[in-house]
């Protein structure tokens, strides 16, 4: 089914021209009942011609102030991104830094003691540990550790995340 689109400035020409053609009246020569009818329903059309086109034009300008406040809360939403991109980042330097910190104090502790503290550690948190540790270090924190969680301490290790 074809839509027919409504195009008040079309109509309104050819209201226009309908009015001009209409045989104009000799002063004091009365109008017939038909063409006040025609007038009438002209200016009746054309009314609500006008009352439509301010209405779409109010309608325009609302749409053009929703699409600016769109376009702001998009900036906001793209600018408040970035910043939180670049805490993200900066909490993972933080992270890193204190991980590595962590692996020189384990370093310092006798292997026994680091490995008994390693195995109550979070799986990913002791593995970051010895990654930053020295491999003769490590090597002798793995070997104080029973075999099952030194295995997966190494698995872990040996994968790349």
């Amino acid at each position: 089914m074809k839509k027919h689109f409504c195009r008040p400035d079309l109509i309104l020409l050819i209201l226009i021209f309908f009015s001009s053609v209409l045989p104009p009246h000799a002063a004091g020569e009365p109008e017939s009942v038909e063409e006040r009818r025609i007038k009438t329903s002209i200016q009746q059309e054309l009314n609500r011609l006008r009352r439509k086109e301010e209405m779409l034009n109010r309608r325009e300008m609302e749409l053009k102030t929703l699409q600016q406040e769109v376009d702001k809360k998009i900036e906001e939403l793209k600018t408040a991104r970035v910043e939180i991109s670049a805490l993200l980042e900066r909490k993972k330097e933080i992270e890193t830094e204190k991980t590595r910190e962590l692996g020189k104090m384990y370093e310092k502790m006798e292997p026994a003691s680091a490995a008994g503290l390693l195995t109550t550690l979070e799986k990913q948190l002791a593995v970051a540990i010895l990654e930053s540790m020295t491999p003769k270090k490590a090597g002798k924190i793995l070997d104080n550790m029973d075999r099952e969680t030194a295995a997966t301490l190494s698995t872990s290790y040996s994968k790349l995340q």
